[in-house]
Parts: structure tokens; C-alpha cells; sequence
């Protein structure tokens, strides 16, 4: 699929609508409705930089910075010195903690959050400013211009929410206090300790300040809101610069969106959605 000359771009917004809904249907509504249905935490206030428990007097927090140490060969002493400078943060146990039994997801609600003037308007800006980079995503890997510009727009409206947590204290938040209330919480802790490895890896490893870094609740970066280990498997340096960078680069955000569906099988041709029926009479 090309991309519509200047003078038909008025089919875009009808394009990226569809694109901004199917990528919202693919997202966790209790976890992109924390994300997205409030406005963002700003840095230092009191939800944002909320102390807790230090994490340099934890046993486990101890034991697991010395392993990751030894598995990525890395000081350390260095690597506890950085997580004993991670804080406990309890808007980000909230955020992930299931809603009450009972509650009903709204579905229409929770669209008009994606599907909506600003974040089109947005995106359409964003397809056409960077039209020769997303038309060669398209062409390298099969995945659509509309579905790469509609994913960033659903997870930042296109870098304009990126996260302002640190990505230190949200995923040892997760790691070492993962709510107990959560069915899955022991999956779920492990889980966020192989993030915290690999974002501790990564940066350590490359001179990148742990501490400086900033995203999602889930520790998730950048445009598309990689999680550490998406962006060590999945992220690639589409402008060439000879660096990925997720958080400044449009087009390695671009690149990397396409890089990530390709990877997971996408089928150029194939229908993204189908038509439905249903009996209205079930509706509650």
C-alpha cells in the first residue's frame, strides 16, 4: 500500500480512525485506561516522586541486583549503588491492581479516548510530516502506514504523553512490590524483574543514566512505550544516525513499530478486522 498523494490526504483521518481503533483493541483496557484516562503525573509532584521502601536495605532487592550482575557482567556494586536509588512508588501498585469484581469495562468510553478530534489531528500531522519514513517502513516490512502512525497514537498521541515516572521506580516498584491482591502477582513480579534486568543492562552497559530515564507506570519508553525488553529485541536505528533512540527519533519510532508487527508475523494483505453481527437483545 502507498501512501495518498497531497491531494487526497482528506482520506486520512478515515484511515488513521480505524488504525487508532484497532490498536486501542489490542491494548488491556484497565492498563491503557490508567495510562490515558487521566492527565499525566508531572515530575516532582507528590504521586510522581512519592518515596518508599529503600531498596538498598532489601534482601531481595540486594540478591537480585547481584545476580543481574553476574549474568550481564557488570560491576556489582555499581548496579546496587543505582537500585538502592530506586523508590517505591504507590500510584504505579495502584495502577496495576485489578478493578473491583463487579465493575464493568466500558467499551465505548474507553474508545472515545483513542477515536477522537485531537488524537487524529494529531496523527494526521504526524503521517504527514514523516511520509518518506513511514511509506519505507511500509515497503521494508509489510506492516500499513495507518496501523504504525495509529499504535504511536495510541500509546503517546504521537511523544506527547511519554510517562513521567521514572523507569528505575516503576519497574523495581513492580519487581519488589508487586500488589498481592493481583491473581497473576507472582508471574507478574518475575515478569517486571526481567525488565528490570534488561533496562539495568542496557543502560549500564551502554553509559545511558538509569535514573534520568522517564515512562509509563510499567516502565514502558519512548513514542511506542517499548518495555526494556522489546526495545533491546525489537528496536532498530531507522534514521541511520547509527544510534536507537526511541524517545527523540520519530523515525526509529516509526522503524521500530514496524520492526515489532513484522517480528511478531504480521501478513501483509490480511484483513485487520472482519464484520460482526449480534443480538441487541443481550446488550445490558
Amino acid at each position: 500500500m502507498n501512501l495518498l498523494p497531497p491531494s487526497k490526504h482528506w482520506r486520512q483521518p478515515a484511515r488513521l480512525a480505524c488504525a487508532l481503533l484497532l490498536a486501542a483493541a489490542s491494548l488491556p483496557i484497565t492498563a491503557t485506561a490508567a495510562k490515558h484516562g487521566k492527565k499525566p503525573v508531572r515530575a516532582g509532584t507528590s504521586q510522581a516522586a512519592l518515596p518508599g521502601p529503600d531498596y538498598g536495605q532489601r534482601l531481595d532487592a540486594l540478591q537480585t541486583a547481584d545476580d543481574i550482575a553476574l549474568r550481564r557482567n557488570l560491576d556489582p556494586v555499581r548496579v546496587r549503588e543505582t537500585l538502592a536509588q530506586a523508590r517505591y512508588v504507590a500510584a504505579i501498585a495502584k495502577a496495576v491492581t485489578p478493578p473491583a469484581a463487579g465493575v464493568a469495562k466500558n467499551w465505548q468510553l474507553y474508545r472515545s479516548r483513542f477515536v477522537e478530534p485531537l488524537r487524529i489531528r494529531a496523527g494526521v500531522a504526524f503521517w504527514q510530516t514523516h511520509r518518506e519514513t513511514l511509506q519505507r517502513a511500509e515497503q521494508e516490512t509489510g506492516v500499513p502506514v495507518e496501523i504504525i502512525v495509529g499504535v504511536i497514537g495510541v500509546e503517546t498521541i504521537y511523544g506527547q504523553h511519554m510517562g513521567n515516572y521514572r523507569v528505575i521506580d516503576a519497574l523495581a516498584t513492580l519487581a519488589f512490590d508487586f500488589p498481592a491482591s493481583h491473581p497473576r502477582a507472582a508471574e507478574r513480579s518475575a515478569y517486571f524483574k526481567t525488565e528490570l534486568e534488561q533496562y539495568l543492562g542496557w543502560t549500564l552497559g551502554s553509559g545511558r543514566d538509569p535514573l534520568a530515564l522517564k515512562g509509563s507506570y510499567a516502565g514502558a519508553m519512548g513514542l511506542p512505550q517499548f518495555m526494556p525488553s522489546s526495545w533491546a529485541k525489537y528496536a532498530v536505528d531507522f534514521d541511520g544516525d547509527g544510534a536507537v533512540d526511541l524517545v527523540g527519533s520519530p523515525a526509529d519510532a516509526i522503524g521500530s513499530v514496524a520492526n515489532y508487527l513484522k517480528a511478531f508475523n504480521w501478513q501483509p494483505g490480511l484483513p485487520t478486522h472482519f464484520p460482526l453481527s449480534f443480538d441487541a437483545s443481550r446488550l445490558d
